[in-house]
């Protein structure tokens, strides 16, 4: 298989969700367990996980998340307009994007904390 990009979340219109499993490198057999993530926002607030597995067919409690940043399990935005990428390494059989705003309080309405215009995955 080629490496190429995929989509693994767009915005979904609601303040706290997740994407679909996405395969990544660990489920072609790749070596390396190289992947990158860009996101790509809209005056977007709210925090993004990025979280692997390492089951074949994750369930609900197999999802584990991935320091992009070296210090916390998410990236936190306050009304961000940008494209950034973040780079890991590991040989993860599937991958999810999660948006969560629960910590915001009280909680905001939708119309006000922007969008996720995507978040792409490059194994």
């Amino acid at each position: 298989m080629a490496r190429n990009s995929v989509v693994m979340l767009t915005d979904q219109g609601v303040l706290n969700f997740e994407g679909d499993s996405i395969r990544g490198d660990g489920y072609y057999g790749f070596s390396d367990g190289l992947h990158t993530v860009q996101i790509s926002l809209n005056n977007f607030t709210g925090r993004i996980y990025i979280q692997g597995s390492l089951a074949s067919t994750p369930g609900a409690t197999d999802w584990f998340d991935i320091k992009l940043d070296g210090s916390n399990p998410y990236v936190e935005f306050t009304s961000d307009s940008s494209t950034t990428a973040y780079t890991f390494q590991g040989n993860i059989v599937f991958l999810r994007a999660k948006v969560d705003r629960s910590y915001i309080n009280p909680a905001p309405p939708i119309g006000t904390v922007g969008t996720i215009d995507n978040i792409l995955l490059n194994i």
